[in-house]
Formats: structure tokens, sequence, C-alpha cells
């Protein structure tokens, strides 16, 4: 079945095609699939030859062969993804997560983080390893007016603070360091959250903002009242897990590992890196693309159908006049037919482009010398084609063998002037594609070329 498919001469698309061959005698037989007749129909107009098993076969072979393709890459991206996935554990003994260089970014990780049977996902900001001695510029004034405006968050008023605060470590466009110093109950942390769960009334709270500046500070008391709130078990065990995250965090600020809370309340905390998602995005992807390889077939299939369509119109003049050309030199039918598919298989072993016209009557002189009527072989040719003209000529050529018309020069030659208009109308199309299609790149050129006159202008100014 390789050579009948007409596929490259290489070991690994035999290979391909005989598994896809395999594929479909199993599915034909247990499930009895097939192709719709129109698909079959295609298939045979662009594969001259083929009857309808060796159509819908070669279909699903090419069908199948694209899917083995894609479901191979799925596969083999899904383990890459296992093998670089592997190993990944920025946790240090448990409870420790390196930290970046003084001056690097601040990192960002994933945990799922377990307290006895609670579990809760969070996403953790690692700050970088901070200096001994800092230095900072600022603008003071601008810095407290930026605090005064936004440390209530968004709380509305300063007479009741129910939502954690905005307390900011710096100003936008100002490099004015801020720090806080809470009050001595620690209702107010130090990232700005709220510990009300202390508290059972309404609570008078001042802190205080300080403003660093090469040595300098400046100090700015903000006082407000703090509402309590009543909280489930559940969110005061979380509350005391950033409590104790925080303390942790600023203990360790100038080590190399943050260490993150090992128990709270007398209850042992465990983390695990949440894995990727890679592999289900890309199995998904997989079954996407390989649900789609059908419609891309039926469509490829389609587009060379109109190709061949538009490449039979554009070669009749030519077949047309070759034709009449040799009528009129002494040849038969048949042997005008004979001439014009050996002139076709010389340019073909001397590689020539391969032209469905010359294709389907190759296939007419075989049908010939297996012995087929000669006004059957026309008729057949006129059908394959599927074009009105074709099967006119076709006509002409039966009529010319059952009436033995003496005519059948002169009513050609009638037909090649005819085709002289036709011959018009095709360059004028044709033209006009090729104007499309340099449509585009006459406007890149344009837009070259304004770039290059803007330019030349800035550079004289």
């Amino acid at each position: 079945m390789i050579y009948l498919f007409k596929i490259e001469d290489s070991r690994l698309a035999k290979r391909l095609y005989s598994v896809a061959d395999s594929i479909y005698g199993f599915l034909k037989n247990k499930l009895h699939i097939q192709v719709k007749n129109n698909k079959i129909e295609n298939m045979k107009k662009l594969y001259t030859g083929l009857d309808s098993a060796s159509a819908e076969r070669f279909y699903f072979c090419k069908l199948f062969s694209i899917i083995i393709i894609v479901v191979f890459i799925t596969i083999l991206f899904m383990f890459v993804f296992i093998i670089t996935s592997g190993g990944k554990d920025i946790l240090q003994n448990g409870y420790f997560i390196e930290r970046n260089q003084p001056g690097g970014q601040e990192k960002k990780e994933e945990f799922s983080v377990s307290i006895a049977n609670e579990q809760q996902e969070m996403e953790l900001c690692i700050p970088s390893r901070k200096y001994t001695d800092e230095e900072f510029e600022a603008k003071l004034k601008e810095a407290m007016d930026y605090v005064k405006n936004n440390y209530l968050g968004e709380n509305k008023s300063s007479e009741r603070v129910s939502k954690s605060l905005n307390l900011v470590s710096y100003i936008p466009d100002n490099a004015i360091e801020v720090s806080w110093e809470c009050d001595a109950n620690n209702i107010v942390g130090s990232d700005g959250t709220l510990g009300r769960s202390g508290i059972t009334e309404p609570e008078e709270v001042q802190i205080t903002a300080v403003f660093s500046y090469y040595g300098n500070e400046k100090t700015m008391p903000l006082s407000f009242t703090v509402f309590p709130v009543d909280k489930s078990e559940k969110e005061i065990l979380w509350d005391k897990w950033n409590e104790i995250f925080s303390e942790l965090s600023d203990a360790t600020a100038s080590r190399e590992f943050l260490q993150l809370p090992s128990e709270v309340d007398g209850r042992k905390v465990s983390y695990k890196v949440p894995e990727g998602n890679n592999i289900v995005l890309v199995l998904i992807s997989g079954l996407i693309i390989t649900s789609l390889v059908p419609v891309v077939i039926d469509s490829r299939i389609n587009e060379k159908i109109k190709q061949r369509e538009q490449e039979l119109r554009i070669d009749y003049p030519g077949f047309v006049e070759k034709f009449v050309l040799l009528i009129g030199a002494g040849l038969n039918c048949k042997g005008t037919w004979m001439r014009m598919t050996a002139e076709y298989k010389r340019k073909r072993q001397k590689g020539g482009r391969k032209r469905y016209l010359y294709e389907e009557m190759l296939l007419t002189e075989r049908q010939l010398e297996n012995g087929m009527n000669e006004a059957k072989a026309y008729e057949l040719f006129g059908r394959r084609t599927g074009l009105l003209k074709y099967m006119k000529f076709s006509t002409l050529l039966v009529q010319n063998l059952k009436k033995g018309s003496a005519d059948l020069l002169k009513i050609l030659e009638y037909e090649a002037v005819d085709v002289l208009k036709e011959r018009r109308e095709n360059a004028k199309i044709l033209g006009e594609q090729a104007g499309t299609k340099m449509l585009m790149p006459m406007v890149i050129m344009m837009a070259e070329v304004f770039a290059i006159i803007i330019y030349a202008a800035f550079q004289n100014m």
C-alpha cells in the first residue's frame, strides 16, 4: 500500500503509515468506520487512480498518522515536564527558605500549610536580606502627607478602624524609609494587621510613624479607635500563624534562610509545595489538537480540490490548442492522446511539476492499454475532471468515434477560438491574485521608506 499512497520513501514514513493502516484495519473490522462519499470522491480527484476502498483507506491513514504524531509529541512534553518538575524543593529541613541576597527581588512562593487537620493554600512573600546600615533620601513633608492620607487603608475614619492598616514602608517617587512603632498591647502588627481577638470593646490605639533620612529621624504619632470583632476558632488559629510568621521574619531578617512556624498553640505545622499543573495543560492541549486533526485534514483537502479545479481551468486552453495542432498534423484521437501523455512523462522524468489534467490523461491511457473501449475511456475522463468544458470536449471525441464525423477538426478549431477568450480571463484572474499577494509586501516597503525619511529628517534637525 505504501507505493499507492505516494508517500516519501523513508523508513519513518513507511513505519508510520504501516501503524496507521493497522489501526484503520482494526477499527474498520470492529467499529465499521467509514468516510463520507464526498470525501472519498475528493481523495480520488487528488490522487488519480485510487478506487473507493483505497481512497477511504488513504484518508484514514493520513488522519491516524497525524493523530499518532500529536499523541507522541503530547506524551513527550508530559515526560519532559515530569522530569523537569522533579526534585524541586525550596524548603530546607522542612521549615527554612533561602532568601535572595541584599538588593535582590522579593521572592513569592506558594505553600500548602497544614495545622493539625486544618489546611490552607497560601502565597508567602519572602523579603530579601537587609543590610545592617541603610541610607535613604526623602522629601519629609511629602512623605508625612502621604502617610496621613493612606495609613488607614480601607477604613473610612480613624474613629472606627476594623480593617488592616496600610503601614507603608516606602513613598512613591521618594527615597524615604518609613518604619512603625506599634502600640504596647500589640493590637496593631508591624504589617498593619489588627489583632482584635484580644479586645472586647473599642480601644484607643496610638502608633508612631518614624521617617528616616541619613541618620535623621522624624516621628509622627497617629491615633485611632480599633473595634473588636467576633472570630471563629479557625480564624484565630490562622491569625496566630500569621503573628508567629511575622515574628520569625523579623527575627531572621539578616540570616540566609527564613524560618517558617513549626508549631501553633501546640499543634504541629507541616508544609508542602504544590505541584504544577503543566502536565494537565499539556494533556488537555493534546486532546484539543487531536480533536482538530480531522477538521484540518478536511479543510486542507477542500483547499486542494479548489486548487485542482483552478489548475484544470488554466490548462484547458493549452490542452485544446495542442490537441487541434496534432489532429491537424494527421494523427487520430488516440494517437494524439498518446503523443501528449508521452510528452508529459518526459517532462516529469526531467523534474517537471505534476499537473492534474495530464495525470487524468495518463489514467485514460492506461485504461486504453488495458483494453477499455475508447469512447468509454474518453467519457470517464470527462466525468473525472468534474468540469463542464472537459465533459463537452470528451463528448465531441465520443461523437466522432460513434458517428465518424469528418468535421472534428473544424469543430475543435471553433473550440480553440472560444478558449482564447477564456485564456485572457484566466490571465486576468491570475494577475489580480498576484496583485493581492503583493499588497502586504508593498505596505511593508512603504512603511520602511517612511521610517527612513522620518529618521533622516530628525537627524538633520
